[in-house]
């Protein structure tokens, strides 16, 4: 589920993007990918932080809801890989991925057009389409296309609410023949520690995630 690229599931430079001066905040996020019969065919609950160019994503995978993977689940939870915490830091690009049950992370380097996308401004279209609740915010419903400095557009449909700092409580997009949503709840304008953006310490790095499952499945 993504909006324009690599990244944690739905959370890529132009989602960041939508947030506009909000640029300090933790919410509840639900990820949603829809199949082009509008039924949910993945769902998947996470909690975003955001302080500045730096984002922390908690997922816990015990809540996802795959329809045409049911036993994913099944998978990670023996490995102890079913709780993730990814740090995506485009100022030293690279993004943490950690494994809090392991007291593992991997360090994946982030590649200068992803961390530019996160760190440099674009140009934002808003067209405004109705004012409905979402969420329950009184909301405005926009166009909004993104043009990045490569001139690439990035379009989505975003209901921004009126009394939350014109926070996008809701964000839907276009992936091929999918839509993805992603709602944001419990929305609270707090700034949260720098050490949250950093990698867990006594964690045991690996090189990458072919090494993270081979130690898992001794250690776990």
């Amino acid at each position: 589920a993504q909006f324009d690229g690599p990244g944690s599931p739905g959370v890529t430079a132009s989602l960041i993007r939508l947030f506009g001066t909000n640029t300090a905040f933790t919410a509840q996020a639900e990820v949603q990918i829809l199949g082009p019969d509008q039924k949910e065919r993945i769902g998947l609950p996470m909690v975003l932080t955001r302080l500045d160019s730096k984002i922390r994503v908690e997922v816990d995978m015990a809540h996802m809801r795959n329809r045409e993977q049911p036993d994913a689940l099944a998978r990670l939870a023996p490995l102890g890989m079913d709780r993730v915490v990814s740090l995506i830091r485009p100022d030293q690009r690279t993004t943490w991925v950690a494994f809090p049950k392991l007291q593992s992370v991997v360090k994946l380097a982030m590649p200068h057009a992803e961390a530019d996308a996160f760190l440099k401004k674009a140009k934002v279209e808003r067209t405004g389409l109705a004012k409905e609740k979402m969420e329950g915010h009184p909301c405005v419903k926009q166009r909004v296309v993104i043009t990045d400095d490569q001139g690439q557009r990035h379009e989505a449909t975003v209901w921004t609410a009126t009394g939350l700092r014109e926070f996008p409580v809701c964000v839907a997009t276009r992936e091929g023949n999918d839509t993805v949503v992603v709602r944001f709840r419990q929305v609270q304008f707090t700034r949260a520690e720098a050490k949250a953006f950093e990698p867990p310490g006594g964690s045991t790095q690996y090189a990458d995630m072919q090494a993270l499952i081979a130690g898992a499945s001794v250690k776990y």
